[in-house]
């Protein structure tokens, strides 16, 4: 009986195949299997890396502490950055204030926060944002109270009586710690001056006490400096009556589940980005950074402390 070709093996002319496979190509095919599973178990990898992400989006939120174009303007180069290094897109969400942006943390609508130091206790205290970068500049900052140049005071006590205005109650650089200093200096705001108001942000803080609205108004001596050198501020209209000490203050921090090899490479770019680096200077300008470093919870235990003696997060705004 004449043997017929097995159902594995088919004769395709005169040359035996498996699989549609040449004999002689074999070598090739195995490669290409190879190249198959490496990409396959890549992917698999990768979607495990970036799981819990909506479409491969990193959600990005900032705080709402200045305007939406000011906004943009620092963190986009850096979000432009973080999508081309981690091949993600990435999407700046914008809110309507700073409860806003803790109730999105807790609904896990964000993947990567820019908090101030009080909004970040916060969110770690109720959800357990886990800290990732900080910029160089947020392990001493400080806070800048605000006067018209006219103004004949000369420290905060010459203000007695006078109309003072702070950012957002839940603002570090423009409430907590000022209101911390002025603590330690005797003066309680709701007796010593004749008004407190809360504009919600920074610029508007500033823009309070150029047009007369208060007397004094505190607020992020990094936006200012900005404010002033963008002409933004005007110095013949504003000047600065008294820096506070430093203190720690803002944090890049992730949602508690997001992956922590994603969170391992999100640290590694934010660690890579050097002023030696021409492509870089303007992303670190811009954040008003000379580098990052990485992010510890223990750089805020004095101010978790702080937060807990004033019991300021169980105000709103």
């Amino acid at each position: 009986m004449n043997s017929s070709p097995t159902q594995d093996f088919p004769i395709l002319g005169n040359k035996r195949k498996r699989f549609g496979i040449p004999w002689k190509n074999r070598p090739l095919a195995q490669s290409l299997i190879l190249v198959i599973a490496a990409v396959a178990l890549s992917a698999c990898f990768s979607s495990k890396e970036n799981a819990g992400l909506q479409e491969n989006i990193l959600k990005v939120g900032v705080l709402p502490d200045q305007s939406k174009a000011s906004l943009i303007h620092q963190h986009k180069p850096l979000l432009d950055y973080l999508s081309q290094e981690l091949d993600l897109r990435t999407e700046l969400i914008f809110t309507a204030s700073y409860d806003d942006l803790l109730l999105r943390v807790e609904r896990g609508e964000l993947d990567l926060i820019f908090f101030g130091g009080l909004t970040y206790v916060a969110a770690h205290k109720m959800e357990g944002v886990v800290p990732v970068a900080m910029r160089d500049i947020d392990f001493k900052f400080s806070s800048y109270f605000l006067v018209r140049t006219e103004n004949p005071a000369r420290a905060l006590l010459d203000l007695k009586g006078k109309k003072i205005g702070f950012g957002s109650s839940k603002s570090t650089s423009g409430h907590l710690m000022p209101r911390f200093f002025m603590k330690k200096m005797g003066i309680e705001p709701e007796s010593f001056f004749s008004e407190v108001l809360f504009s919600g942000s920074h610029d508007r803080s500033a823009y309070l006490v150029r047009d007369g609205a208060v007397d004094v108004s505190v607020a992020n001596s990094n936006v200012i400096d900005r404010m002033f050198s963008s002409g933004q501020l005007d110095p013949k209209s504003v000047r600065i009556l008294w820096e506070t000490p430093p203190y720690a203050d803002y944090i890049w921090a992730a949602r508690a589940g997001l992956s922590k090899k994603l969170r391992s490479r999100l640290l590694d770019a934010f660690l890579q980005l050097s002023r030696s680096n021409p492509a870089h200077r303007s992303i670190l300008a811009r954040q008003g950074a000379g580098s990052f470093l990485p992010a510890s919870n223990d750089d805020f235990i004095q101010l978790i402390q702080i937060v807990d003696d004033l019991k300021l997060l169980e105000q709103r705004n």
